[in-house]
């Protein structure tokens, strides 16, 4: 099962109900197995009633009447733990894969939820921004006064759900995809994006960039993607993969120069060239059975070749 301090994370697979039973099943499970009763192997309890006869023996020279009778009692008292040790073993992988399953499957409500919790901080992060009337530090909201100094507090006290949510955001991302996925993201990340969406990251302001880069959030940042309206969670990889594709290719593509207009335009019609009679041409015959075709009238001359070699010699 995949163990999380952030609280937003456990939030948000807590509203899935599958994957909240899941959980609960496995948390049970891993319960039982760490409660059973340590015990031996089958193996492991005939060696000690056989180590145990042949120290009776060594130390009284008697062996002992009962060793059959002890080693079968043994072996299948330690049958019986190693049957339902396995099991409760298994119990826990199976309830495991489960639950790692449902979360897979069902990442798109978490991510969801962390979105709408998304919505709730930027809406309180707006207002607080609203009355900070421009100020910028702690120092500037001290010496603004009690408004301007409640309104940053709230949004250095947001700050660190905002961190939460991003690192939530790409905790669920990372599980559901395979290691090139992950790769892309990590690149993506690192470009800027995964947090603002309908905004070309040439269009956002440098530190705003810097802090989506880092994820180092500082309350002038919270109070830019606040007042812009653009922060999103995104509900899968194909989302994130569509969102980056939109900011980063162009608007239209124009590999050949400006556009032309290839609409049909309407130009006279040319005059045919009257067919080229030689002296030497004929009518072909193509029917032996019909007269011979009347010889044409020559309306052109045929050009002189270009003279050769040959004919000089």
């Amino acid at each position: 099962m995949r163990e999380t301090s952030n609280p937003l994370l456990r939030e948000a697979w807590a509203t899935v109900p599958e994957v909240a039973k899941a959980q609960e099943r496995y948390e049970a499970a891993v319960k039982l197995r760490r409660g059973f009763a340590p015990g031996k192997t089958p193996a492991e309890a005939l060696t000690a009633v056989r180590d145990a006869a042949i120290a009776t023996f060594q130390e009284t020279g008697k062996w002992s009447s009962t060793f059959a009778r002890d080693a079968a009692k043994a072996h299948a008292e330690a049958l019986v733990w190693e049957a339902e040790s396995i099991a409760l073993w298994r119990l826990e992988e199976s309830t495991k894969m489960t639950a790692e399953f449902l979360r897979n499957s069902l990442s798109a409500d978490a991510l969801e939820h962390l979105g709408g919790r998304l919505e709730e901080i930027l809406d309180t992060a707006k207002a607080a921004g609203e009355a900070l009337g421009g100020v910028t530090t702690a120092e500037q909201a001290i010496e603004a006064g009690a408004d301007a100094l409640d309104a940053w507090r709230r949004l250095t006290s947001l700050l660190k759900d905002y961190r939460n949510v991003r690192a939530a955001q790409w905790d669920v991302l990372r599980a559901v995809t395979g290691e090139d996925e992950r790769a892309r993201m990590r690149m993506w990340r690192a470009q800027g994006h995964g947090e603002i969406k309908g905004v070309r990251v040439d269009d956002i302001p440098a530190h705003i960039v810097d802090g989506m880069r880092s994820g180092t959030y500082d309350a002038e940042f919270l109070v830019w993607v606040a007042q812009s309206g653009t922060g999103y969670v995104p509900t899968s990889y194909d989302d994130l993969e569509a969102e980056v594709m939109a900011a980063t290719e162009p608007v239209a593509y124009d590999d050949h120069g400006p556009l032309i207009d290839i609409s049909p335009r309407v130009v006279p019609i040319r005059e045919p060239r009257p067919a080229q009679t030689y002296a030497h041409s004929r009518t072909p015959h193509l029917d032996a059975s019909q007269p011979t075709p009347a010889k044409t009238k020559a309306n052109a001359a045929y050009p002189d070749r270009e003279p050769s070699t040959t004919d000089y010699l």
